[in-house]
C-alpha cells in the first residue's frame, strides 16, 4: 500500500440519504363494482367533529347526513341486479318496507291494484245509463250526471286530506277506513233504484273512499320497491287505472238491461269486495317507515368497514300456523306515528300549488275534463229520438277511449327511460303532439254530429219528426267511438309528461332522494286532484249545453281551440323559463334556504 496516500475511514465516507423503500402495495376494490363505502362528499373530507350535524330546535328526529352514509356498508341486489346499487339504500331492519320478501312486496301490490280497479270501475259506472236513471228517479239529466261528478269532487277532496293525514298516521289506517267508505257505498247503492236521494249518498260514500286509492297507492309503491324495480308496477298501475275507468261501461250498458237495471252493476261489484276485503285487511301492511332513525341506530350501519355485495338471501319459511299467526300479529291496524307538526301538514298543499303542478294541470285539465263531460253526456245526446239507443248500445261507445287510451298509456310504458330522463324537446313535442289529437278529437265530434242533425225546417218554422229519424241514420257512431278515443289518446299523451317534468323538479330542488321521492308523489297526485275535481264540475255543468246540436258544436269548437291557446302558450313558458319555475317550486314548498338544506349533504342520503 502506498503510504503517501491519505487513507479514509468509514466514518470519513459522504454522508447520503438513505434509498427511498418502496411503500407495500395494498389491494384495492374496483370502485365501481364493489367499493366498501360511498365516496365521501366534500364536506365528509373534513375532520370528524366537523361533519357531524348540530341538532336544534328545528330538528325533529336524526337525520342520515353524508357523513353516515360514507361510513355504511353499500347494499347491493340480488341475482342479476347484483351489480347494481340499491336506490334507496334499505337498513338493517327486517321489517323495512325494502327488505320485505317478493311475495309480501308483490301481495301488497296486487292487493292495492285490486282496490284500484274496484274504484275505477264506480267512477263511471253511470255513464251508459245516465238518461234510464233521469227517467226512473223523475229528476233531471244534470241532477243524474251530479252522480258522478259530485263523487269525482269528493275523491279530490279526501286524496288532499290522505297525504297530509298519511304523514302522521300512516298509510294502512286510510286504506282499511277508505275501503269501509266504499263498501259501504257498494252495498247501499244495490238498494237504492228507486230513490235518488239514497242513490246520492251511496256515491258520496264511495267518493270519500275514492281519494286514498287515487293519492297514495303510487306512495307505497315507492316506498316498497327499489328504484330499478318501480318502472314495470307503475306502469301495470297506470294502465289498471286507464283501463277499469274507460272498459267497464261496455259491459255495464249490457248488466243494465234487465229488469233489474244498474243495480245489478253494483251486486256484480258486491262479490268482488269478497276478496278485496280480506286482501286489504291481510295482505296490505304498513309501507312508511322511518328508514333514517333505524339506519343511525344499527351498529352494522354505523361502524362496520366492511361491505356487502347484495343483499343477504331471506330464510326460506314454510306456511305454518305459527308464521300465519305471526304474520296476522304484525298487521295492526295503525303502526305508525309521525310528526304532526304544522310545516309537515302542509307539505302537501304546497306541493299542490307548486308551479310545475299548476302548470301541468292547466295544459292538460281541457282535455281529460271534455273526455270526462262529453263520456257522461252519451246518454243524453243518442238516448232520445231519433236515436233511441239501449243502454248496451251507448256504452260500445266506449270501445275507442278504452283501446286507444290504454294503448297510449301502454306505449309510454314501454319507453323505459321516458319518466325517469329529462328530454325538453321530446316532452314539448309530447305536449304539442296530445293537444293536436284532443283537438281533432273532439273538434270532430261536435262537427260530426252537428252536421249530421242539422235539421230542414218546413215553411212554418217546424221540424218533421220523420226527417229527424232520417238524418239520426246518418251519424256514424264507429267514427263517434273513435274520435272519442282520440280524444283519451290525446289526453293520456299530455298525462305521459307529468311524471318526468316532476322528477326533474323534484331532483332540481330536493335535498336527498327521500324528498325527492316524497314531492314526486305530492305533486303528482296534485295534478290528478285538480284535473278530478274540475272534471266533476265539468261533468255537471256540460249536459246543459249539449242538449241542442247547436250548443254541443259551440262547445266541442270552444274547447278545441283554447286547448291549442293554453298549450302554445305554456309550452312556451317551460321552454323559456324552465329553470325559473322549478325555482319556485323550491320557494313555494319552502325546499330552499331551509336551515337543514343549508347543511352539504348527499341526494342519496335517506330524508
Amino acid at each position: 500500500m502506498d503510504a503517501s496516500r491519505p487513507t479514509t475511514s468509514a466514518s470519513d465516507a459522504p454522508k447520503r440519504p438513505p434509498p427511498l423503500r418502496p411503500a407495500p402495495l395494498r389491494p384495492q376494490a374496483p370502485l365501481a363494482m364493489n367499493p366498501p363505502t360511498r365516496p365521501g362528499t366534500a364536506a365528509s373530507q373534513g375532520s370528524r367533529a366537523s361533519n357531524i350535524p348540530k341538532m336544534n330546535a328545528s330538528t325533529k328526529r336524526l337525520s342520515w347526513t353524508s357523513i353516515a352514509s360514507s361510513r355504511r356498508p353499500i347494499k347491493y341486489g340480488q341475482g342479476k341486479y347484483k351489480t347494481i346499487e340499491l336506490v334507496p339504500q334499505p337498513s338493517d331492519d327486517p321489517d323495512d318496507p325494502l327488505n320485505w320478501p317478493t311475495w309480501k312486496k308483490e301481495l301488497n301490490f296486487g292487493s292495492l291494484l285490486l282496490m284500484v280497479a274496484l274504484t275505477g270501475v264506480m267512477k263511471t259506472i253511470f255513464v251508459s245509463v245516465n238518461a234510464q236513471l233521469a227517467e226512473g228517479y223523475a229528476v233531471s239529466y244534470t241532477a243524474v250526471a251530479a252522480l258522478t261528478g259530485v263523487p269525482l269532487i269528493l275523491s279530490a277532496v279526501t286524496a288532499l286530506v290522505s297525504l297530509m293525514a298519511a304523514r302522521v298516521c300512516g298509510k294502512r289506517p286510510l286504506y282499511l277506513a277508505s275501503l269501509l267508505l266504499v263498501f259501504i257505498g257498494t252495498v247501499w247503492n244495490t238498494n237504492a233504484a228507486t230513490s235518488y236521494g239514497q242513490c246520492m249518498a251511496a256515491r258520496v260514500f264511495q267518493g270519500l273512499g275514492w281519494g286514498a286509492f287515487d293519492a297514495l297507492v303510487l306512495g307505497s309503491i315507492q316506498d316498497t320497491y327499489f328504484e330499478h324495480e318501480r318502472g314495470l308496477r307503475i306502469a301495470i298501475y297506470s294502465i289498471i287505472v286507464v283501463a277499469t275507468t274507460w272498459g267497464p261501461p261496455l259491459i255495464g250498458g249490457v248488466a243494465s238491461q234487465n229488469a233489474t237495471g244498474f243495480s245489478l252493476q253494483f251486486m256484480i261489484l258486491g262479490v268482488f269486495f269478497v276478496v278485496a276485503v280480506p286482501a286489504i285487511t291481510l295482505g296490505a301492511p304498513e309501507t312508511v317507515f322511518d328508514r333514517a332513525y333505524t339506519m343511525a341506530q344499527t351498529p352494522a350501519t354505523a361502524a362496520s368497514s366492511k361491505y356487502k355485495t347484495s343483499l343477504p338471501i331471506a330464510p326460506r319459511r314454510f306456511l305454518s300456523l305459527e308464521t300465519f299467526y305471526s304474520y296476522v300479529v304484525k298487521m295492526k291496524p295503525y303502526s305508525y306515528s309521525g310528526d304532526a307538526d304544522v310545516s309537515t301538514l302542509l307539505q302537501a298543499p304546497r306541493a299542490f300549488i307548486a308551479p310545475t303542478t299548476v302548470l301541468l294541470f292547466v295544459i292538460s285539465f281541457l282535455p281529460y275534463c271534455s273526455l270526462w263531460a262529453l263520456s257522461a253526456s252519451l246518454s243524453l245526446i243518442f238516448h232520445p229520438m231519433p236515436f233511441i239507443h239501449s243502454t248496451g248500445s251507448i256504452g260500445t261507445l266506449m270501445t275507442g277511449p278504452w283501446l286507444l287510451g290504454s294503448a297510449t298509456v301502454a306505449a309510454f310504458a314501454l319507453i323505459s327511460w321516458w319518466h325517469t330522463r329529462f328530454a325538453p324537446r321530446l316532452h314539448m313535442a309530447a305536449i304539442a303532439g296530445g293537444s293536436l289529437l284532443a283537438f281533432i278529437g273532439v273538434l270532430t265530434f261536435g262537427l260530426h254530429i252537428d252536421a249530421c242533425m242539422t235539421r230542414p225546417e218546413n215553411d212554418d218554422g217546424t221540424t218533421s219528426v220523420y226527417a229527424l229519424s232520417y238524418l239520426g241514420d246518418h251519424v256514424n257512431f264507429p267514427a263517434v267511438s273513435f274520435v272519442l278515443g282520440l280524444l283519451a289518446a290525446g289526453t293520456y299523451v299530455l298525462d305521459a309528461t307529468v311524471r318526468p317534468l316532476i322528477r326533474a323538479s323534484t331532483n332540481f330542488t330536493s335535498s336527498n332522494m327521500g324528498i325527492a321521492l316524497r314531492n314526486t308523489t305530492d305533486m303528482g297526485a296534485g295534478v290528478s286532484c285538480w284535473r278530478a275535481m274540475f272534471a266533476g264540475i265539468f261533468v255537471i255543468a256540460v249536459p246543459n249545453d249539449v242538449w241542442s246540436w247547436d250548443g254541443l258544436r259551440s262547445l266541442c269548437i270552444g274547447l278545441a281551440i283554447a286547448q291549442m291557446v293554453i298549450a302554445a302558450v305554456i309550452g312556451s313558458v317551460w321552454w323559456l323559463w324552465d329553470e325559473d319555475i322549478r325555482r319556485w317550486d323550491g320557494r313555494i314548498m319552502r325546499l330552499v334556504d331551509l336551515e337543514m338544506l343549508k347543511r352539504t349533504g348527499s341526494f342519496f342520503d335517506t330524508d
